[in-house]
C-alpha cells in the first residue's frame, strides 16, 4: 500500500541559519488514513479535506521554493526512497531537489552522548526544544536546532565549516 506524504515542510538555508520563512503545506490526497498513522502524526483524513491541498498544488508550490537544492532530512533514505520519489511517481511530478544527506548519519558519527539517534531522543539528550515530534515542522525545526547547537561546533571543531564541505 502506497504512503501518502500528508504534511511538507522545509528550511531553507544558508550555511547553517536558517532563510526566510519555512514552508509549510498539508496534503489532501482524498484517501483513508489508517488509526495508526494518525496516531504518529495526528492528522485524519477530515483534518486534511479541511486544511490541506491538492497534492500537485503542494508539489508545484514546493518546487518553487526548494529549487534545485539538495534536500537534507534527518531519515532521508526513508523520506525520500519510500515517500516522496513513490509518490512524485504515482502523481507524475517531476522530481524536486537534489537527494541531500541524512542528519541521523551524521549523529551517529558526531554524538557520543546516546547510542539512540532517533530525533525523539536527540532532542531529549540535547535537551532542544520541545515539540511534538512526527509532525513534519516540528521534525525540520528540530534539525534546524541540531545543525546550529549540535553538529555546527562539532564539525567546525574538525575544520569542516561549510554544509558543502560536510
Amino acid at each position: 500500500e502506497p504512503i501518502h506524504v500528508v504534511e511538507l515542510c522545509g528550511q531553507l538555508m544558508e550555511g547553517w541559519q536558517p532563510v526566510g520563512d519555512p514552508f509549510r503545506m498539508l496534503l489532501n490526497h482524498d484517501v483513508p488514513i489508517p488509526p495508526e498513522a494518525v496516531a504518529i502524526h495526528g492528522y485524519t483524513q477530515e483534518y486534511l479535506r479541511q486544511h490541506g491541498q491538492e497534492p500537485v498544488c503542494v508539489y508545484t508550490a514546493f518546487r518553487d521554493y526548494a529549487h534545485d537544492y539538495p534536500l537534507v532530512a534527518h531519515n532521508l533514505s526513508y523520506d525520500w526512497n519510500r515517500c516522496l520519489e513513490p509518490e512524485w511517481a504515482r502523481l507524475g511530478v517531476a522530481r524536486i531537489g537534489q537527494r541531500g544527506f541524512y542528519s541521523m548519519m551524521l549523529a551517529r558519527r558526531l554524538v557520543t552522548e546516546t547510542t539512540t539517534y532517533r530525533l525523539e531522543a536527540l532532542k531529549e539528550c540535547f535537551h532542544l526544544t520541545q515539540s511534538q515530534s512526527h509532525q513534519a515542522q516540528n521534525d525540520v525545526l528540530t534539525v534546524v536546532e541540531l545543525f546550529q547547537r549540535v553538529y555546527r561546533p562539532r564539525l567546525e571543531s574538525a575544520g569542516l565549516d561549510t554544509i558543502d564541505s560536510v
